[in-house]
């Protein structure tokens, strides 16, 4: 069984990543397959330093881009509370 901090990091992690995915995934993605996009989302989100922060960095990472610890832990529940698939379209990411 895994300890609190070490739980929590990994589900803050997740909730990120998560996060990222919903809001857009990458700007630059143009492919119209879902799971092209979501493989060139993994191919960028493996190489994000979020994945080597531990929970200090992950809280201290929330509260810089406004979001409270549990507010981004509800949110990453409810995501995967709802069981669905990722709902951004590739198309429509504009370039920055």
């Amino acid at each position: 069984m895994m300890d609190f901090d070490t739980e929590q990091t990994l589900k803050l992690r997740d909730a990120f990543r998560v996060l990222i995915w919903q809001t857009g995934g990458s700007p630059h993605l143009k492919e119209t397959k879902l799971s092209d996009c979501y493989t060139r989302f993994m191919s960028r989100w493996r190489r994000s330093s979020i994945r080597s922060m531990d929970l200090t960095q992950l809280t201290a990472l929330a509260t810089e881009k406004g979001f409270g610890v549990e507010g981004l832990l509800i949110f990453r529940q409810n995501y995967y509370g709802l069981g669905k698939l990722p709902e951004f379209d590739c198309d429509s990411s504009s370039s920055s």
